[in-house]
């Protein structure tokens, strides 16, 4: 909650505010500002539900109102409308590029991610609001003007240099001698993947002492055949992959799979599932050879299917199990409640349910602002997009 308020999302204010005071105004560090708070706020939401969002950050507002989630994911949309449409490439010295560690300074690049966050938001809002079919069919007719390389992948670039390191690689090595063993390999991806040999298991996973891997429930206990999260994703310079081009060509064939804003498609669909998935493994560079074999003998056929979109889900469910905010998320859009994919379910000897589908407030915020909901919602109750 601080980092979306007090400390990101408070400096990307700051920062607007003195590029609007630059003479001439810096309308590209502007832009840049609002793609990366549309992000912020588009998390935040995900997370927390109705939050503040048009009186937060000012100071005529010290007890900001919560704005509604739909009322949020509109502003995420309008930002960043706004934000593509202000980049000013006439002039040369208001170009970004020693300090933009994403994209280098390139405007195409942060017009192309703008447009991918809007997809990828419209996709989250359009189940609740059917209405946002026909934007998604928009961005489907000139995918070109989305993410479309590996190469063009919104990611922090972390490095070997120690002031550069993956933070997952110092919490390993700085706060536990080295030890791979903080985070299992859990049962409700890796079970997915051992009947296929999918290519990604030794890129996500480490073995067990016997040689095999095997995941744990979350009520289990791990043992010395337990797998863990591999060494290979907790690496120094792991990059931390904000929106990946497999994550939208999963999403399109989504879209063509069910008709969204397009004619419904699985022909176009499944060409979209292939690449999409061959993008993931190639992305965690699994090995080429048993990319091929997989998509030789285990590639899902989503024309011959009964449910394609239940297979599309299950891939963006595993294609996204290192990044659990987006597979938190995704879950939730995967079908209505009860039918998500994949099926998850409570521990046998949980005291309480159902499922979370939320993150409480902030403590700290319960406590300073009076206009936070009440009564608060329980980490069980549904958002709006939460269907």
């Amino acid at each position: 909650w601080k980092g979306y308020y007090n400390s990101s999302g408070n400096n990307l204010q700051l920062a607007i505010k003195a590029a609007m005071a630059s003479n001439p105004v810096n309308n590209n560090a502007i832009a840049q500002c609002k793609i990366v708070l549309a992000e912020l706020m588009y998390e935040a939401t995900t997370l927390y539900g109705d939050i503040p969002y048009t009186e937060a950050w000012n100071a005529s507002f010290p007890y900001p109102k919560y704005d509604k989630q739909q009322d949020v994911l509109e502003n995420v949309l309008k930002l960043l409308d706004e934000g593509s449409a202000q980049f000013d490439e006439s002039n040369p010295n208001l170009i970004i590029s020693d300090y933009d560690l994403f994209y280098n300074g390139k405007i195409a690049s942060w017009k192309k991610l703008a447009n991918s966050l809007k997809f990828r938001t419209l996709m989250l809002m359009v189940d609740a609001d059917p209405s946002k079919a026909a934007a998604i069919g928009a961005l489907l007719a000139h995918p070109e003007n989305m993410i479309a390389s590996a190469s063009e992948a919104w990611k922090f670039p972390y490095g070997k240099d120690a002031s550069m390191n993956n933070p997952k690689y110092r919490l390993i090595n700085e706060l536990n001698g080295g030890d791979n063993n903080l985070f299992l390999a859990n049962k409700a991806v890796i079970d997915y993947m051992l009947p296929k040999n999918d290519p990604r298991i030794p890129q996500y996973f480490e073995p067990g002492a016997d040689g095999k891997y095997r995941g744990v429930g979350t009520d289990q206990e791990a043992n010395e055949n337990t797998s863990y999260i591999s060494s290979y994703l907790q690496r120094a310079d792991a990059p931390d992959l904000l929106c990946s081009y497999q994550e939208l060509l999963l999403l399109q064939a989504e879209a063509y799979a069910r008709g969204i804003g397009v004619t419904k498609d699985l022909n176009k669909a499944q060409a979209l599932y292939k690449q999409g998935l061959t993008e993931a493994m190639n992305f965690y560079e699994a090995d080429p050879a048993a990319i091929e074999t997989y998509m030789t003998t285990q590639l899902a056929d989503l024309t011959k299917i009964a449910d394609p979109a239940k297979e599309i889900h299950l891939q963006q469910w595993i294609d996204l199990m290192d990044r659990p905010l987006e597979g938190f998320t995704q879950w939730r859009t995967s079908g209505p409640e009860g039918k998500e994919v994949p099926a998850l379910t409570l521990p046998p000897n949980s005291p309480n349910g159902p499922l979370i589908r939320r993150w409480g407030y902030a403590p700290d915020e319960n406590s300073a602002n009076p206009n936070i909901p009440k009564p608060a919602p329980l980490y069980s109750d549904k958002m709006w997009f939460d269907l």
